[in-house]
């Protein structure tokens, strides 16, 4: 059995020095270790391990190391077929990998991983997730991941690298205040005013029908379970594979209704021209805002729409 690791060695945790992997030697299990310079390589890296034969890709980065590798693997299609994909945590932001990835620290985690592989025991610790795919211009290769938001979203990331990320405030502490910040800015009656929490007009389309048309606070779509802080700001029934959250701008009785945003169950009694949740396969933004898609922001085309759909389903491992 095979592993093939790939390291971003300029991932934030990962700068703290790469993890020492377990000793192989008696358990039948090989780890072919790569370590990147971000992500340049990559590519390279994955059709080595897909040469190989390797039985998992695990990678060892931030939410950004994430949605490259899902991009190489599902874009330029270096394997057959993607075998089990490990996520390590070593960024500053790890969302993905504390949703779909392996517990601890890289080192503990290595070793659980070679310990299942050993006794041939992944599919015991698999889970299933759909992977986003972003279609935003013709002449632009799809981008892969697992969170894509725009609006107040993509300046709270700004100001959480300014702000949070250069006095070394750890990613979940970091992205909590920074949400807590956006919404501190709406309760105070900034809302308009500051630039974080500013609206800004787009328009919505849901599997090919007309959706939602008007100023959001911010709005987003993932394919994960639980997002920072493990909340669960997604409460639509429909079928799709794609999970949609908004705010309207300005938000309506926002104190009151933060925590059924955040963590409410089925029946969260929001007022539906405010919040707005639903399922979908397919999703159509029209805007002129940023976006991001794991951390990583780009700009849209003028006039051509910014299109989610899913681009596979995936095994991740969580041991």
């Amino acid at each position: 059995m095979k592993i093939g690791l790939v390291s971003n060695w300029r991932s934030r945790r990962n700068k703290k020095g790469l993890p020492l992997l377990p000793d192989t030697r008696v358990s039948g299990v090989e780890i072919l270790h790569r370590p990147l310079d971000g992500i340049v390589g990559l590519g390279d890296v994955l059709r080595d391990f897909a040469a190989a034969e390797v039985d998992v890709v695990a990678v060892n980065g931030g939410d950004g190391t994430v949605s490259a590798a899902l991009t190489e693997l599902l874009h330029h299609k270096p394997f057959d077929k993607i075998p089990y994909l490990a996520l390590l945590g070593g960024g500053t932001t790890n969302m993905t990998a504390a949703d779909a990835g392996l517990r601890g620290s890289a080192a503990k985690a290595m070793g659980r991983l070679v310990a299942r592989t050993a006794r041939n025991e992944l599919e015991a610790v698999s889970v299933e997730r759909d992977v986003i795919r972003v279609d935003s211009g013709p002449d632009r290769p799809p981008l892969y991941g697992m969170f894509f938001g725009t609006a107040a979203i993509c300046r709270a990331i700004q100001l959480c690298h300014e702000v949070f990320h250069p006095i070394k405030v750890e990613s979940s502490a970091a992205a909590g205040a920074t949400l807590a910040y956006v919404f501190a800015c709406s309760l105070l009656g900034r809302s308009g005013k500051h630039r974080l929490v500013q609206g800004d007009r787009m328009t919505l389309r849901f599997d090919g029908r007309a959706g939602e048309n008007g100023d959001k606070l911010l709005a987003l779509v993932t394919t994960l379970d639980r997002l920072v802080l493990r909340s669960k700001p997604f409460w639509g029934k429909e079928e799709g594979a794609l999970r949609y959250m908004s705010i309207a701008h300005p938000p309506r009785r926002l104190g009151r209704s933060l925590r059924r945003v955040l963590y409410g169950g089925e029946d969260r009694r929001l007022p539906p021209e405010h919040y707005s949740s639903r399922n979908a396969g397919r999703i159509a933004f029209e805007m002129t805002c940023p976006f991001t898609l794991d951390g990583e922001i780009f700009d849209p085309l003028p006039g051509v729409p910014v299109e989610l759909s899913s681009g596979g389903r995936l095994r991740f491992l969580r041991c």
